[in-house]
């Protein structure tokens, strides 16, 4: 074993000691994962200013599924965490100066950029003090003096997960726990963000009549749980192969369309060759009713408008009786006109590093929408801290520099009592990167009826 695998595996094992030696079964109550999150920060901002940490940033984290390593690139829940607890730690910062902490923005970006840059390895972590980055609020810069980062542990049920929240500072350069490690209830969205793939069977049959609309959706999202299980156990057939799925991807690579190949219930393409020219087709299913939104990402970024909020929120392609194929040529730019093509990275760009802080996760993912056919209920007022938690979900900053945390706060919040975004796209063919975009209104329900992940690239 070389010294970079036997660094790995020390590292591995010590990652997995620091999550797994307070994990009790049943130690707390069912909660998603961004509940958990929520939980957690005022410890985690109790465990920061005991220690005298005042800037502070956050990594992806990382993820161990059953039977397979730990990894950054899972899909796109490894980002999407650390948007969550970024925003999360901003909502919650005290105003109080003595306590306040400086929080920098997107910090997996900027650790991108960072020569050696690497908190798996104690070398690797020194690297992330000294530069100056920059704020999720005002024009100042400033060096780090902590970085937290985490993993995820899906339990071998495929339903449940441990996670951790893990902190190292410029004194001692070790991971340590920020905070007690807590129980999830995994859901549609943590099984399609880490790479798992499902097609809700029956889901247009319109559901029980005697349920709730919350019920309903309770209903659907343990059968997306269920159903993804028995994917990755082979027992059912995986959905792009499945007749009765609503709606079919294919990819191409020069034009030629790429077969996809199936390993131990989950799904692989080749890698494209730098240079090559990519382009995927979205297909409606003759037998679907009604009209889809489709969301489709590539590295965690959706082809509209290269949005990374969860996929509800997301933009999305429109198939519809009349409109039963869709070319995506690249990530379609906001003049609604052009497309960005796909770029693919020489070999050497793309193996650089093996933790990657970038959103690249070398993945493909289709996640279908129904059209909403019922009303939903009457939102209730929420509380203080459950308004934050729906801004924290959403994970989104503004694009503008605030001049201060209130500021900051304010802006957030308010994004997040928006209602998600029902503006949706029709494509029309044209020339090699134009691609007009016809917008639709279009409300999705909630909960997707299909899920599906293809692995491309594997650092």
């Amino acid at each position: 074993m070389n010294n970079q695998a036997s660094i790995m595996k020390m590292t591995f094992t010590l990652l997995i000691a620091l999550i797994t030696t307070t994990v009790v079964p049943g130690m707390s109550q069912a909660q998603t994962i961004q509940q958990g999150l929520q939980k957690q920060i005022p410890q985690v901002i109790d465990y920061l200013n005991q220690r005298k940490l005042k800037t502070i940033g956050v990594l992806k984290f990382r993820v161990k599924k059953p039977g397979e390593k730990i990894t950054a690139s899972a899909g796109a829940l490894n980002s999407l965490l650390a948007d969550r607890l970024e925003v999360g730690l901003i909502l919650a910062n005290p105003f109080d100066e003595a306590r306040q902490l400086n929080i920098i923005k997107d910090a997996s970006a900027q650790a991108a950029e960072l020569k050696d840059a690497d908190h798996l390895t104690e070398a690797g972590r020194k690297a992330f003090f000294g530069p100056e980055f920059k704020l999720a609020w005002g024009k100042e810069k400033k060096a780090a003096d902590a970085f937290l980062t985490g993993i995820v542990l899906v339990h071998d049920d495929n339903q449940r997960a441990s996670v951790g929240i893990l902190c190292f500072d410029k004194a001692n350069g070790k991971l340590e726990r920020a905070c007690e490690v807590f129980d999830v209830d995994l859901d549609a969205e943590s099984i399609g963000g880490i790479g798992e793939s499902f097609f809700l069977r029956g889901a247009f049959d319109g559901g029980s009549t005697q349920l709730s609309f919350n019920d309903q959706q309770k209903q659907k999202q343990q059968q997306i749980l269920n159903t993804a299980a028995r994917v990755k156990k082979q027992q059912d057939t995986f959905p792009l192969m499945d007749a009765a799925a609503p709606v079919k991807l294919e990819i191409f690579y020069d034009g030629r369309k790429v077969p996809v190949t199936m390993k131990d219930g989950q799904a692989f393409v080749a890698e494209p060759e730098e240079g090559q020219k990519v382009e995927m087709a979205l297909i409606r299913n003759s037998s679907a009713k009604g009209r889809l939104g489709i969301v489709l990402k590539v590295n965690g970024e959706n082809t509209l408008y290269r949005q990374v909020k969860r996929d509800l929120d997301c933009n999305k392609w429109i198939l519809s009786p009349d409109h039963t194929r869709t070319v995506v040529k690249g990530y379609q730019m906001e003049d609604d006109n052009t497309a960005e093509q796909f770029q693919v990275l020489s070999e050497a760009e793309s193996a650089r590093r093996a933790m990657d802080y970038g959103r690249h996760t070398g993945q493909i993912q289709m996640t279908v929408f129904q059209e909403l056919q019922q009303a939903k209920p009457q939102p209730t007022i929420l509380n203080e801290d459950e308004q934050d938690l729906v801004a924290m979900l959403r994970g989104v900053q503004p694009k503008e520099q605030p001049a201060n945390l209130g500021a900051l706060k304010s802006q957030i919040r308010l994004a997040g009592k928006k209602q998600p975004e029902t503006r949706g796209g029709l494509i029309v063919q044209g020339a090699q990167t134009d691609n007009k975009v016809k917008t639709v209104k279009f409300q999705a329900d909630p909960t997707p009826i299909m899920s599906v992940t293809i692995t491309y690239y594997r650092p």
